[in-house]
């Protein structure tokens, strides 16, 4: 589980007086497709997607659990600081774009390679996509991407990526998808700033980045907008 980092958070905190879980159970309970109920009953994906949601967005979630005394859930979300006047043209800028993205049909048939070595995350954006009838292909390293593009004979329309990974990063993984798919359309998805590592790229590469933290439709948009792109 994630250390809470300094910073000014909101607290968020649920408590229940059920039956509570043992320990073995609670430490798992946030892993994709881990349940204790019965084949049929429950996919396991609930509190996995809660966490990919909350990490997303920067925050924090801890369990507390005893067994015959209930459980709390506690959730830390960054504080939000309202925007000075100097800033508000940005803010501006964010809202009219959010319009333009709630008018846009977010729906499509592509396939995206999603590639995230978070579990929850990735399973959080992956369901997202497949419920607006995209074909999602999944990868947690940039090295079982390279396998997944080659399994799928170069068939992917676009590939959306974490930069910072283990093994191979964004922007390396881009070079070596480029080596047979020059025109495939790449997203790159980061909570550095777009800068930080666009000044690397070979020169004149076309890219898509998204910032962290993102909505589910925001992502959505971001992938709509790249495939709309000639």
């Amino acid at each position: 589980m994630r250390r809470l980092v300094d910073g000014d958070y909101v607290l968020v905190e649920v408590t229940d007086t059920g039956s509570g879980m043992p320990a073995e159970v609670a430490e798992r309970i946030f892993e994709p497709f881990f349940t204790t109920k019965e084949i049929g009953k429950g996919t396991g994906l609930g509190l996995s997607m809660v966490y990919g949601i909350i990490k997303q967005s920067n925050g924090f979630i801890y369990v507390d659990s005893t067994p015959g005394e209930g459980t709390s859930f506690r959730i830390f979300l960054p504080r939000f600081v309202p925007a000075e006047a100097a800033g508000q043209s940005t803010e501006m800028a964010a809202a009219a774009a959010g319009a333009a993205g709630a008018k846009m049909d977010l729906s499509g048939t592509a396939t995206i390679l999603l590639v995230e070595d978070e579990d929850n995350v990735r399973a959080v954006n992956s369901r997202a996509l497949t419920m607006r009838g995209y074909d999602v292909k999944e990868a947690a390293s940039g090295v079982e991407a390279l396998e997944v593009l080659e399994e799928l004979d170069g068939k992917v329309d676009i590939v959306v990526s974490d930069v910072v990974m283990p093994e191979m990063d964004g922007p390396t993984l881009l070079r070596e998808m480029r080596k047979t798919r020059p025109d495939l359309k790449f997203i790159f998805v980061s909570g550095y700033a777009e800068e930080a590592f666009a000044k690397n790229m070979p020169e004149g590469e076309k890219f898509g980045f998204l910032a962290k933290p993102f909505s589910l439709r925001e992502l959505a948009v971001a992938v709509k907008t790249m495939l709309n792109e000639g």
